[in-house]
């Protein structure tokens, strides 16, 4: 899985309108910063500015709006619970390959077709 702040990056890199984001921390501290259109660094250079300045070891969820105030969530501790959710399907995955073809499979497909009661 991606470092929490490149999957923020990679966010802000689909859409280049983001005017605000907010980050909430797991302690439930919550820090907003808003792009300053009258600054001579452009937004780019802003946001990335605030990024390297949030700990995002503490990080839960990242809120970013954009200009046309539609807004985007990213919950972290939903996505790392769905890559394990990945996690354990790539190993029943694995688990499904290692195992070798019942050599019994036709013969129960035998007994289903004969039904000698005709319950029809």
């Amino acid at each position: 899985m991606l470092a929490r702040i490149d999957v923020v990056r990679e966010a802000l890199r689909q859409r280049d309108d983001v005017v605000e984001v907010q980050v909430q921390y797991s302690d439930g501290d919550v820090t907003s910063f808003q792009v300053d259109e009258q600054s001579g660094a452009s937004a780019a250079e802003q946001l990335e500015s605030f990024l390297s300045s949030v700990d995002w070891d503490r990080v839960k969820e990242v809120e970013l709006e954009y200009a046309n105030e539609e807004e985007h969530e990213i919950d972290f501790e939903e996505l790392e619970d769905s890559d394990d959710d990945d996690d354990d399907d790539e190993d029943e995955d694995e688990e499904d390959r290692d195992e070798t073809p019942d050599d019994d499979s036709d013969e129960d497909e035998d007994e289903d077709e004969e039904d000698p009661e005709g319950d029809d």
